[in-house]
């Protein structure tokens, strides 16, 4: 029986790594990275949080540089609030050591999960740099994805309008549903090589959803 169970786990983790279109109100499953630190970090880990950001970094990427500021701010605001933030970086050709030297020009101040082998980053469906996921601990389920607000474009920026993701921290600090669940944005594309119907460097997001 207990092989059974076992044969099974394992056959429901083939699964879940292969099907990496998460959607806000599925279940994110546990992962651990190291961080370009060096140190750990298991998803799990963090059930005593009342949410838990991510947000996709990739080495190189101008719209990630511009947007770290801002989630540093973000993360001034929420951090005493218990919410984590961290970064997450599925590039295949970003190691560690490029990762600490892009974290040090550019004075990035969050610990960025290195994900170079992509298993984290098909599990989450990651597309795009600058995408942000925002996961509720205990249930671990996906309560918003989408860029953290609309200020970032391609071609400039501009005063925010929406405000994705302070929106969806504080509904879920309130205990209330989170309203936008998803929302267009832009990033620079993350490569996985078992996926073929991605093109280019550069393209937004395809999802534009409110879940009410």
């Amino acid at each position: 029986m207990r092989t059974a169970q076992k044969v099974l786990g394992l056959l429901t983790l083939s699964l879940s790594l292969q099907c990496w279109a998460i959607v806000p109100g599925s279940k994110v499953p546990d992962f651990r990275l190291s961080d370009q630190a060096g140190q750990q970090h298991r998803l799990y880990d963090l059930a005593q949080k009342k949410a838990v950001v991510i947000m996709i970094q990739g080495n190189g990427c101008p719209i990630v540089r511009q947007a770290l500021p801002y989630l540093q701010e973000i993360r001034d605001q929420y951090r005493d609030k218990g919410v984590e933030f961290l970064l997450l970086n599925s590039n295949s050709q970003d190691d560690a050591a490029s990762i600490v030297k892009e974290a040090r020009e550019f004075s990035i101040a969050f610990p960025i999960l290195v994900d170079q082998k992509q298993k984290v980053g098909e599990i989450l469906g990651v597309e795009r740099t600058s995408e942000v996921f925002v996961v509720e601990p205990g249930t671990w389920k996906l309560l918003y994805r989408g860029p953290m607000d609309d200020r970032l474009h391609y071609e400039r920026q501009r005063p925010p309008s929406k405000h994705y993701l302070t929106d969806a921290l504080d509904a879920t600090l309130a205990g209330q549903q989170v309203q936008v669940t998803t929302a267009d944005g832009v990033g620079c594309i993350v490569n996985f090589p078992n996926r073929t119907n991605h093109s280019g460097a550069v393209a937004p997001m395809e999802h534009d959803h409110s879940h009410h």
